[in-house]
């Protein structure tokens, strides 16, 4: 497993969503451990993945740069659903690219107002380790705004997660990374800093 795994955080509520939020991955690796981590590949898959990537590593380096590609489509995507977008059909098109690499993959199709999930046949090479994260995003746009996809209210925080609060007001990536430090300091701020004697 790479050293990088410890940086994965799953607040997102989504594999989509974690993906996202994801900070410096610099290889096939990271992104297999990723996967693995939140359960979208086995520990036999997992292996298989990483053995892949040395025998080929041309071809899963190329398909690593199409992960990260995808990541910033997924970002875009998320900060359109919430700050309540349309998305935009380049990033649909991206989707549906990802989702065709998958061993049996669906894809996002135009339906009424808004998206559903259709079935696209199967193709075998690294690349189909990016349908599991097409899969998590296309099902989110297919929910449109039933998704509760947000940002994290601190102004300095890049995360997003999708609420599933009973009463849909969760502010925080997490209470206990933003949500304490932003109490915190607005407390400090109606009740003044006192200053040791």
């Amino acid at each position: 497993m790479s050293d990088i795994r410890r940086s994965f955080i799953k607040i997102g509520g989504d594999l989509a969503i974690d993906f996202a939020n994801t900070g410096a991955m610099h290889a096939w690796v990271d992104l297999i451990d990723f996967l693995e981590l939140r359960g979208a590949l086995t520990r036999a898959d997992g292996a298989e993945l990483r053995a892949m990537g040395e025998r080929d590593a041309r071809r899963c380096a190329a398909a690593f740069t199409q992960g990260l590609q995808l990541r910033e489509t997924v970002r875009a995507m998320l900060g359109a659903m919430a700050a309540k977008r349309h998305l935009q059909a380049m990033w649909i098109a991206e989707v549906n690219q990802a989702l065709s690499w998958g061993a049996g993959a669906d894809r996002l199709v135009r339906h009424e107002t808004g998206w559903r999930v259709g079935f696209t046949p199967a193709q075998n090479e690294p690349l189909r380790v990016l349908s599991p994260i097409a899969r998590s995003i296309a099902d989110l746009a297919a929910l449109g705004r039933a998704a509760e996809i947000r940002k994290c209210a601190n102004p300095r925080c890049v995360l997003y997660f999708r609420d599933r609060s009973r009463a849909r007001r969760r502010r925080w990536c997490s209470m206990a990374v933003c949500g304490n430090r932003m109490k915190v300091a607005a407390h400090s701020r109606r009740h003044g800093r006192r200053r040791p004697a």
